[in-house]
């Protein structure tokens, strides 16, 4: 299993959202909801008829009605609900770790050309490591443990964020800097007045995208070095040739995709409610 993290070129959330297709931005987000859920119905039918029908083969893709009762097998299982606690406690915990590391080095970074051009190649040179090709030497140093998979998910998440709020500190305005430095504001009353209201926007999108990073390491670290969490139960129910068990713990890191995003989502529209994304006449 590969992780490959693209990250290089930072996102642009400031203003107007974009619609995924002519007309989309259009439609209230019920109906969008609607549409989401019957589309995935759809797509469990399909499964279930063409698994049934010998169209995909039943020895390793068993009917949707299959892993649907094998998670809610799962869901009655107590140990199922502290494997996810794990996956999603480990994914967590590395998120706070990069905005602790990252915010503090991106306001170096954005505010001094000197640490700028001091950290720009090493920067630009750890940026596309994957994390899985880091988890040889997470489990030289820490073995499979919450150390490994944290300093991993750190790893991983961090670029996201980190380019965003630099990108997010570039696009503050210039001439509020000025006048700023011309009071002689100390550098705190600089960053919490004029830096930070600038690059929000910013920051939670790579925010976001940054958890959704740190799930699928914290999954993955679990697949292949052996840790706590959904990843390892997969594993073990790959090996027990459980498979209908295997897709099920697949899909609920799915939707735990989903939720971390949804509520990172949701954070975003009182915190930003000033922002045109956020407004109700610009929303996507």
């Amino acid at each position: 299993m590969t992780l490959s993290v693209a990250d290089s070129a930072p996102q642009r959330p400031a203003g107007r959202r974009r619609s995924l297709a002519p007309g989309l931005g259009a439609l209230p987000l019920r109906r969008l909801r609607w549409r989401g859920a019957a589309t995935v119905a759809v797509l469990l039918l399909a499964w279930e008829g063409a698994s049934r029908t010998g169209l995909l083969p039943a020895a390793s893709m068993p009917p949707a009605s299959q892993v649907l009762s094998a998670w809610a097998a799962f869901a009655a299982d107590a140990a199922f609900w502290t494997a996810v606690g794990y996956t999603l406690s480990s994914a967590l915990t590395g998120l706070g770790l990069v905005v602790l590391v990252a915010v503090p080095l991106a306001l170096a970074i954005g505010l001094s050309r000197a640490v700028r051009e001091s950290t720009w190649f090493i920067i630009e040179f750890l940026k596309p490591i994957p994390p899985v090709a880091m988890i040889p030497l997470g489990l030289l140093l820490w073995g499979p443990s919450e150390t490994m998979k944290l300093a991993l998910i750190a790893f991983g998440a961090l670029w996201p964020f980190l380019t965003q709020m630099v990108y997010g500190i570039g696009q503050v305005d210039h001439v509020a800097l000025d006048m700023a430095r011309s009071y002689r504001l100390r550098g705190w009353l600089t960053a919490s007045r004029v830096v930070v209201p600038g690059l929000l926007p910013f920051a939670a999108t790579g925010l976001r995208v940054s958890a959704s990073i740190a799930l699928v390491v914290s999954v993955v670290t679990e697949l292949i070095g052996g840790a706590a969490g959904l990843g390892r139960e997969i594993v073990i129910a790959q090996s027990a040739g459980n498979l209908p068990g295997m897709y099920a713990l697949i899909l609920t890191t799915g939707v735990l995709g989903l939720l971390i995003n949804g509520a990172f989502a949701a954070a975003e529209r009182p915190l930003l409610f000033w922002h045109p994304s956020q407004r109700k006449d610009t929303q996507a």
